[in-house]
């Protein structure tokens, strides 16, 4: 009886789908390369191949079908639909219930793929494990069920994958006389680094990094991960915002879907970009220093405890303060653009001149915290970081 338990503990299909694939992907074009060599063609197919497979799971299986961050045509929800079938990750209501499944119980063991359960776990287990029927259920997905790229995919799923992931890489490969180089490359090895690309977002983005807007979360942002998952390591802002198209919120952040999602808005392709306000990421910007700050305090030496809690309780105050005008601003703001057009230009420019003034206060306020951070891990005390009640 036991025996049979341990025997069914795994899908062995999936065990061995993932296991040769990047077999055949990482020896088998690797041997190719030894006996044939590299031409041109390959690297560039495995290149075009693996970001369009890729886009596919970032821009459309992942923020706009999961998320619904932002909203397009049709024709493009069919493209994005087909793109992701490369991937080879499931189908968009499979792969969209496991993600809503993660946000919605993250950290928690039914979670999916949480990182509770282990690094193993949350990068490949999950996927490779027998769950209960239950479990496996595809759930909270009734918003997309109508959609017509999807019903197709339901239908045709592995055919679109198999036909454009691998046989039309075959007949661009018969065109300069390498098909098993073309197959190799833009297709085993391809869907190889495309698989773990997702899967280290899974596991390394709640393992390693930084955590900037929620510090009691597991997701870290990781600009590494960024480059070759097409800007989604910018995980611990992604689970704090998790409706906004945006991963990598700063201007300079990889992020090639964001880039892509904004430029197709220009001319009319992608529409209602969803954002999260600039004071609403402060906010949980500043939390989350105070979160790792507290958690220092409450953990340092009684004197340091008793010569830091009014500076941090003045500074609270200061927060709170900031954040309740900037609130009032915001919203009188939405009350004047509809009722007052005629100035509407004064009033913007009013509001980014005071937005301005509300974040350097608060980086002012960020600073000194971070100082009050160091200096309790070196138990020092610093009587110049608050003088007469401001904060330098």
């Amino acid at each position: 009886m036991n025996q049979k338990k341990n025997n069914n503990k795994y899908n062995w299909n999936m065990v061995f789908f993932l296991t040769v694939i990047p077999l055949i992907g990482i020896f088998g074009t690797s041997i190719y390369v030894y006996h044939n060599g590299i031409v041109w063609q390959e690297p560039i197919l495995l290149l075009i191949f693996w970001f369009v497979s890729g886009m596919g799971i970032t821009m459309g299986y992942h923020r706009l079908f999961a998320h619904k961050s932002f909203k397009t045509n049709s024709f493009v929800e069919w493209i994005l639909m087909i793109s992701g079938s490369l991937a080879f990750e499931n189908t968009i209501l499979k792969w969209v219930s496991d993600h809503r499944k993660h946000h919605n119980l993250s950290d928690t063991k039914d979670d999916p793929y949480s990182i509770m359960e282990g690094f193993w776990h949350a990068h490949i287990g999950w996927i490779l494990k027998n769950t209960s029927e239950e479990q496996s259920k595809i759930k909270a997905v009734k918003d997309l069920e109508s959609k017509s790229a999807i019903k197709f995919q339901n239908k045709y799923y592995f055919h679109i994958g198999i036909i454009i992931g691998f046989i039309l890489p075959l007949i661009v490969g018969l065109i300069y006389n390498r098909p098993f180089g073309a197959v190799l490359w833009a297709g085993f090895l391809r869907v190889t680094l495309v698989h773990h690309a997702t899967f280290f977002i899974n596991s390394l983005c709640h393992y390693v990094g930084k955590r900037p807007y929620d510090y009691k979360s597991s997701a870290r942002d990781s600009w590494f991960v960024s480059l070759f998952t097409f800007g989604e390591g910018y995980h611990n802002y992604h689970h704090t915002f998790q409706w906004d198209y945006r991963n990598g919120v700063k201007w300079f952040s990889f992020d090639p879907s964001k880039w892509i999602i904004k430029l197709l808005s220009f001319v009319g392709i992608t529409y209602d970009l969803r954002e999260t306000k600039e004071y609403l990421i402060w906010k949980n910007h500043i939390n989350s220093i105070k979160d790792q700050l507290n958690e220092i305090h409450n953990k340092s030496t009684q004197n340091c405890k008793q010569f830091y809690q009014n500076k941090i309780d003045l500074l609270q105050k200061n927060i709170d303060n900031i954040f309740s005008s900037w609130d009032e601003m915001e919203k009188k703001y939405n009350n004047l653009k509809n009722t007052d057009p005629v100035n509407f230009k004064n009033i913007i420019k009013k509001l980014k001149t005071n937005r301005k003034k509300y974040m350097q206060e608060l980086k002012e306020i960020k600073s000194v915290l971070n100082s009050i951070k160091f200096n309790i891990n070196k138990n020092y005390l610093d009587p110049n970081l608050i003088v007469e009640g401001s904060y330098k």
